[in-house]
């Protein structure tokens, strides 16, 4: 229930005017559900706070209105100023570009000359909308989240041949408003939409595939928010290279070996020393899930996205994870399919492995193996990867001096940190660990269980945005097949992952007897 005291957790007039929009909907929904018939007790009292709400919401609009009019008084010509060099008036045009109510998207095109002014101005509708944003997740930080999205607006959104009309600016703008999540949520509920609503949907035409679905407001979309790890272990995000596409599912990128140089006598001719440049490419494929919930939680929890969008962030952590680490299992390196970080031995396309001395033993020499064989221009930066038993593992290993762990007796080693994006807060021969909870543990025969790594030579490929659709009615299996009372929640999106340089780390191995 909305209720007065909600007003005081907002601070800017966009706030107050959402949820006053959002007060005005429920009690248009609270009279056609009770239509002729008397409203209860309970409805009776809701309708009072409502009326109470939204009396003050008023309130504070129109006095926040009255002081913004006297102010403007005082600044009603900043908008142009002249030049005093070359006195000329330079005029504002991005308030000129952007419609006042930005989340209109159908009104941009009407106000630009130009099809670069249009581009620019869906880059600042967009920019704007991230500003005005309320991150809902309590991990969310808006600065963090703001920061973050408007470096993909600027560079994975920059019009080029894959995005030529600034598919993700459009996507933001056409859901970021507060009547696109209004009608986001009766979609998901089943419930029918106003005019107003169905607008707010419309432009989604030409915001997702083909296939249809419509858009996950863009602060609840894991693929688009910079936080990781909700409540699972998922380090990659944190530690290693995202590379954000818009409008395309094929990432392009360029690698090269070191430049070689030389010293040579007076006169003598240079040698060709330039390290050789290979391409990296990945096709993002798709990620999906499916969950069922009752009619009666759909219509009992007015947050229920929210909710939904916290629960497929941590199934989405959990499962790129796993996949992150250890691969597919099927022909990794072609296609889709990520290459994992310390797959199975002998896969395709991974980082070269370094095999212990000795048969199902791992020993402090292998550790410095690891370490020797990594190539000196990746241990600047190079991490280890591995699962909290191999941590033990390295852990009881240590000496006094504390030549693994850098302590000065054997009690120096220290405990794992337990943290969400992996960060054990320990340093192995002083590169940090980050825990992998998928990595193969144990000295079996052939495994890989630890790799130390560029991670900035990792790419984790994912295409912008996530979409939905609902199954009205899920059915029981068997004869019959009456419906449940339940209805289906179909999530998907698209990523891989793969190393772009083998040569940026090593993968350590355990002999095999």
């Amino acid at each position: 229930m909305i209720t007065v005291a909600d007003i005081e957790q907002l601070k800017t007039r966009d706030e107050y005017a959402s949820l006053l929009t959002s007060v005005e909907e429920r009690m248009k929904d609270m009279d056609t559900e009770a239509n002729l018939t008397p409203m209860d007790e309970d409805q009776k009292a809701e309708w009072v706070s409502l009326l109470e709400t939204r009396k003050e919401l008023t309130r504070r609009i129109e006095e926040k209105d009255a002081r913004a009019k006297i102010l403007q008084a005082f600044v009603k010509n900043e908008a142009a100023h002249v030049d005093d060099y070359t006195d000329r008036t330079v005029v504002t045009s991005k308030s000129r570009r952007v419609p006042e109510d930005i989340f209109a998207l159908e009104q941009y095109r009407a106000r630009s000359n130009s099809e670069p002014e249009l581009l620019q101005a869906y880059h600042d509708g967009a920019m704007m909308a991230v500003d005005r944003a309320i991150y809902p997740h309590p991990d969310s930080k808006a600065s963090v989240e703001q920061e973050h999205i408007e470096k993909l607006l600027a560079y994975a959104d920059a019009p080029s041949a894959y995005n030529p009309n600034r598919d993700l600016a459009r996507r933001i703008i056409a859901t970021g408003s507060p009547t696109y999540l209004r009608a986001f949520t009766k979609y998901i509920q089943g419930r029918p939409l106003n005019p107003d609503e169905m607008r707010a949907v419309a432009p989604l035409t030409v915001q997702t595939d083909a296939t249809g679905g419509y858009a996950v407001p863009f602060y609840f979309d894991p693929t688009l928010l910079h936080v990781g790890a909700w409540t699972s272990i998922n380090p990659y995000r944190q530690a290693c290279a995202v590379k954000t596409i818009v409008g395309t599912d094929t990432y392009h990128g360029a690698t090269t070996a070191a430049v070689t140089i030389a010293r040579a006598a007076e006169a003598a001719a240079v040698g060709e020393g330039g390290g050789a440049v290979a391409q990296i490419s990945a096709i993002v494929g798709k990620v999906h899930g499916f969950v069922t919930l009752s009619m009666e939680l759909l219509q009992d929890r007015p947050d229920i996205v929210s909710e939904l969008a916290s629960l497929i962030a941590e199934a989405k952590d959990t499962e790129e994870e796993n996949i992150f680490t250890n691969g597919v299992g099927d022909a990794l390196g072609q296609g889709y399919n990520p290459i994992g970080m310390i797959p199975v031995t002998g896969t395709s396309g991974i980082i070269t492995e370094v095999v212990t001395a000795a048969a199902n033993t791992l020993a402090i020499g292998d550790l410095y193996s690891v370490e020797a064989g990594l190539p000196i221009r990746h241990r600047m930066n190079a991490q280890w990867f591995m699962g909290r038993a191999t941590i033990r593992a390295a852990q009881a290993l240590e000496t006094t001096g504390g030549q693994l762990f850098g302590g000065t007796n054997y009690a120096s080693v220290g405990y794992p940190q337990n943290s969400p994006t992996g960060n054990t807060g320990l340093r192995l021969l002083n590169y940090p660990i980050w825990e992998t909870p998928s990595a193969v543990t144990g000295t079996a025969n052939n495994a890989n269980i630890a790799a130390l790594v560029n991670p900035t030579q990792y790419y984790i490929v994912e295409r912008a945005g996530m979409s939905v659709e609902t199954v009205p009615h899920v059915f029981a299996d068997g004869a019959g097949s009456r419906p449940t009372g339940q209805r289906g929640i179909y999530a998907w999106w698209r990523n891989t992952a793969k190393p772009a340089n083998t040569d940026g780390g090593r993968i350590l191995q355990i002999k095999t007897a």
